[in-house]
């Protein structure tokens, strides 16, 4: 008896780490919304738009390395040509759920996450990442991370932070 309880507790959590592994996420391209007043010089403007595209492109590798390297997960592409035509202007996506949902069941997801990098002042910034079910088309959560100092100290370890509370949530669905 003792070792049949045994093989149902070591099949029941099998079958729970493979129900985990076949959650399938797409993380669609991350949005720069900068409400910085633009500075009288140029080039300094060019340096600051450079420097935000490289916190924009570290924010999101960081994030689809995060679910890649999580068993619990499978990282599904979504091609620009199809987030482009999906997107009908800024913050379309970010602000419609059940679009992001019509998008990621197009490519067979299960979740879509949504980002934006929101830059309010030249002193801080924030990360924002709402993760939508794509089979109801509704937003389960959104998480907010406040980007201050170095961004490449401060990014990578507050992606992992979020990624710990996404799979804390996804986990208990």
């Amino acid at each position: 008896m003792k070792c049949l309880l045994k093989l149902l507790v070591c099949f029941s959590l099998f079958v729970s780490a493979t129900v985990l592994a076949e959650a399938k996420v797409a993380v669609l391209d991350m949005e720069l919304r900068n409400l910085t007043m633009p500075l009288s010089d140029p080039q300094k403007n060019a340096e600051i738009a450079a420097r935000d595209e490289q916190n924009v492109a570290l924010t999101e590798r960081l994030l689809r390395d995060g679910f890649e390297k999580r068993d619990s997960y499978e990282l599904v592409t979504v091609s620009d040509k199809a987030h482009k035509k999906a997107d009908k202007g800024v913050g379309f996506l970010f602000d419609r759920p059940d679009a992001a949902a019509e998008l990621g069941a197009r490519y067979g997801a299960d979740y879509i996450i949504v980002g934006r990098y929101h830059k309010p002042t030249y002193l801080f910034s924030y990360i924002m990442l709402r993760v939508v079910d794509v089979s109801s088309g509704e937003l389960l959560q959104e998480f907010k991370t406040e980007v201050k100092g170095r961004p490449q100290e401060t990014i990578p370890r507050n992606i992992e932070n979020v990624m710990i509370e996404i799979d804390e949530m996804l986990s208990s669905r």
